[in-house]
């Protein structure tokens, strides 16, 4: 087993942490399968609205490799589909009906041993699950032409407020065992699974995984900064990474010969009274999940953690692969005299607030930013919430001028947006690292 206790990083001292206890949702009214979860991936639509579907369903497939199905996570009627600009499709809303699903050939762990690499990867591309696969470089589906060098799996979240693993997992020990020997057919090299320290979970009783250990402020629980530490990522090279909890879901069709859509949800953030977790359906309306009435003009709702996760609203939906809902109070208007305030209840990462000298106090989060985009000042301080050896400022210059040689050096190949949101977060120029570093992966992915 390999310990890696990092130090660089940030827990952002946030309020509203889920407490430890599962409720079931009595109704799920509808659900929603949005296109624009998965990166760069252009739809291409099999159903209408007003078509009747089963959980299981053939929704749409990627234009570009139609092998790869997005089927419905419910029974139930195409309510519509959305289209933003330039007609882009953006969801899929169905309403959940009365219960009916695909049936698939079940499989055991012994069928599971003599299939090849051909036919295990047929039989993701044909449950819909493969999008639950994503690799690096580029933060995207992964590409099933080819073989990865390893597949990492993180099973700790270090993201502010995050969603505990043996909760999410609770139970699934099978399941999630069954679909570790699937993956063991994708590549030919290993399946790294990162535990924390700090949570009893099943893992130690996995086999087919070499595990490892991290500890550490945010972002230890990152799967690109785990890669960079157990298995540099260099040019020409690729792996795959999965979530515990899809490694789960891929164990339950295996076994069940079904489209495996139950799910839990943690729901967090200080503007929600009753905080927990709630076991519903993949893709849930956000109002069925949520207990308490939410002001779009006063609260945010985040699909996913503050740093890295989309806004949505009551009448939104969580995305395909966030596995929490973040409620926080929306800014509305300017602090009157804010600059001369001294900051009790306000956190930051900068010793500029007397909020420093209480470090175990945990704030309530808003959408402030404290002023726009200004320009930039190199602090210096940056590389110490990256625990990588990667200098973020001068990658991000080498982006913006399309230096391609310089962007490859400086290790583009290894990050994603989410690897440098504490950049953004506590920049005084406030400056959007992720979307630059999302600029750098569409012009190096343009560049071949």
């Amino acid at each position: 087993m390999g310990v890696f206790k990092l130090k660089k990083g940030y827990d952002i001292p946030l309020q509203g942490s889920a407490e430890r206890r599962v409720k079931k949702v009595p109704k799920t009214k509808a659900i929603a399968v949005q296109p624009i979860d998965f990166r760069g991936m252009r739809p291409g639509m099999k159903v209408e609205p007003g078509d009747a579907v089963k959980r299981g369903s053939i929704l749409f497939v990627d234009k570009q490799k139609p092998e790869i199905l997005f089927r419905s996570p419910a029974a139930g009627t195409v309510r519509e589909i959305v289209r933003g600009e330039r007609r882009v499709i953006q969801r899929v809303i169905i309403d959940v009906g009365a219960d009916s699903s695909e049936s698939f050939d079940s499989i055991n762990k012994a069928q599971i041993g003599k299939l090849s690499a051909a036919k295990a990867k047929e039989l993701l591309l044909n449950s819909g699950l493969w999008p639950t696969l994503r690799q690096r470089p580029f933060d995207r589906i992964a590409d099933f032409t080819k073989t990865p060098r390893a597949i990492f799996i993180s099973a700790v979240d270090s993201a502010p407020l995050q969603a505990e693993t043996d909760i999410l997992l609770e139970g699934r020990e099978v399941d999630f065992q069954l679909g570790i020997d699937l993956l063991a057919k994708l590549t030919d090299g290993k399946i790294h699974l990162s535990v924390s320290a700090s949570t009893e979970t099943f893992f130690s009783k996995i086999t087919g995984v070499e595990t490892h250990q991290f500890s550490g402020p945010h972002p230890a629980g990152n799967v690109g900064i785990q890669v960079h530490h157990i298995d540099r990522l260099l040019a020409g090279q690729i792996i795959w990474y999965i979530s515990p909890r899809h490694v789960a879901q891929i164990g339950s069709f295996l076994s069940k010969g079904e489209y495996p859509a139950a799910k839990t949800y943690a729901l967090t953030g200080s503007e929600l009274t009753d905080r927990h977790y709630v076991k519903a359906i993949e893709g849930a309306l956000v109002s069925d999940l949520v207990n308490t009435p939410i002001a779009a003009d006063k609260q945010r709702v985040i699909s996913g953690n503050v740093l890295t996760g989309q806004q949505t609203r009551a009448d939104g939906f969580v995305g395909f692969y966030d596995d929490m809902l973040t409620v926080i109070p929306e800014l509305t208007g300017r602090r009157f005299m804010a600059w001369v305030q001294l900051g009790f209840k306000a956190s930051s990462f900068w010793r500029m607030y007397f909020s420093k000298l209480t470090p175990g106090k945990k704030q309530a989060p808003t959408t402030d930013l404290n002023g726009g985009e200004r320009a930039f000042v190199s602090t210096g301080e940056y590389e110490k919430v990256v625990p990588m050896d990667v200098l973020p400022v001068h990658l991000c210059k080498a982006i913006l001028i399309e230096d391609i040689e310089l962007m490859e050096q400086l290790g583009i190949y290894e990050v994603a947006p989410e690897d440098l949101a504490l950049c953004s977060y506590i920049c005084p120029s406030k400056i959007e690292f992720g979307d630059i570093i999302e600029k750098g992966m569409q012009t190096m992915e343009k560049e071949g």
